[in-house]
């Protein structure tokens, strides 16, 4: 098969095979946020053949964006980002289906759009609006990637119900920052650890960041896997899907 012979070198995995991979191109992933995490992030999803790809950006692009945002260019100044990532990545790869749209998530339209997804991916910047995803996420029972950067510092982790989420650590109590420091290089490695977890999770392979932070040190190339500690009071992983 024509579609399967792009993958060979990965169906070699024993954790992926033949129906490991038909199970890819099977797969529904939603992605928001096509800038410094979503750009790498995007990448390999579609170069392992997870076979529809929906983009979610309601941002222009930016110079200060072309550090580290890779799908774009100079010409590409001021023209939306989900619809230049749909044209670079239906480039990459015909096996599957990428659709991009421009939108902003919010709390009235956030789950309509999550709905009939397997996997949904998290690379925005803004503390608001992930909390509005990881909230509704628990919700629906989705499972969900988070990744995030700052300056040289990095982290990932996987959200799903039954497991201390970021609410327990009250990860979003802190303030927003007018400008968060990024360089593209670490921008890049997080974004690709989000992919894998999403393709762990497609896969249903062990060890996921469930219930989990690994962070990234760039400055002395260490991780570091750290548990959440479960809050008692916080209900919100356990809640029943609405």
């Amino acid at each position: 098969m024509a579609e399967l012979s792009r993958y060979q070198r990965q169906m070699v995995l024993p954790e992926i095979g033949e129906e490991g991979q038909k199970k890819l191109l099977s797969s529904r992933v939603l992605l928001i946020g096509a800038g410094g995490l979503g750009t790498p992030c995007a990448v390999y999803l579609t170069e392992a053949g997870v076979g529809h790809l929906e983009i979610i950006d309601a941002d222009t692009v930016s110079f200060s964006n072309l550090n580290r945002q890779f799908f774009f260019t100079e010409n590409d100044i001021d023209l939306y980002k989900a619809e230049i990532a749909e044209k670079r990545l239906a480039q990459l790869s015909s096996s599957i289906h990428v659709h991009g749209q421009v939108k902003h998530i919010n709390e009235e339209n956030i789950e309509a759009v999550i709905q009939g997804y397997d996997v949904v991916v998290d690379c925005v910047d803004s503390l608001a609006t992930r909390k509005i995803v990881h909230d509704v996420c628990l919700a629906q029972n989705i499972p969900l990637v988070e990744g995030g950067i700052d300056g040289f510092y990095g982290f990932v982790s996987c959200i799903k119900r039954g497991y201390p989420c970021l609410n327990c650590m009250d990860f979003f109590s802190g303030k927003e920052k007018e400008k968060i420091p990024v360089l593209g290089a670490v921008a890049g490695i997080i974004g690709s650890m989000q992919a894998l977890e999403t393709i762990k999770i497609l896969l249903q392979i062990n060890d996921v960041l469930f219930g989990k932070i690994l962070y990234y040190d760039a400055k002395r190339q260490e991780f570091e896997t750290v548990a959440i500690p479960e809050n008692p009071s916080c209900k919100l992983h356990r809640i029943e899907k609405r």
